[in-house]
């Protein structure tokens, strides 16, 4: 069970979007503080609820691709650490976002929003290099024979 187009995996092209959406939240928000300005914590705001959004197809993409490992794959565990860091800079992006919500963007984000933020783009960081470990060091998501004949 793999999630793939024309023998491509679809997940290492979606996980750029929450990537780079979350990480542009933070950059706004602290252009908002150096501003004092509320565009830019709007900004970062809605670069943050787009990023939830994108995280959900990569999210999903990941998943399958982990339920298609095989028990006895040699980076079965880098793979479930992977998922469980993912899962967790999610957890903490939504949270950072829920909060927000609450505040009634576009206000400043709270300092609890904010560090919610920070610990995720933390996470994402290990999370990254553990993707990178999985297919650089281990080979999963890469092309095999009977993938380039699908």
């Amino acid at each position: 069970m793999r999630a793939r187009i024309a023998g491509h995996p679809l997940h290492p092209a979606l996980v750029h979007f929450p990537l780079a959406l979350w990480f542009v939240a933070i950059l706004w928000d602290l252009v908002g503080w150096w501003q004092s300005d509320p565009l830019w914590w709007q900004m970062g705001y809605w670069c943050l609820t787009l990023g939830m959004a994108a995280s959900l197809p990569a999210l999903v993409t990941g998943v399958l691709d982990f339920l298609g490992l095989r028990a006895d794959e040699p980076g079965l565990n880098a793979a479930t650490a992977h998922m469980m860091v993912m899962l967790s800079a999610t957890t903490a992006f939504g949270s950072s976002w829920i909060l927000r919500a609450l505040a009634g963007a576009p206000v400043a984000p709270s300092n609890w929003a904010l560090g919610l933020a920070l610990v995720g783009a933390a996470l994402l960081a290990v999370g990254g290099w553990l993707g990178g470990t999985l297919v650089y060091r281990h080979g999963i998501g890469r092309s095999t024979e009977a993938d380039r004949h699908d």
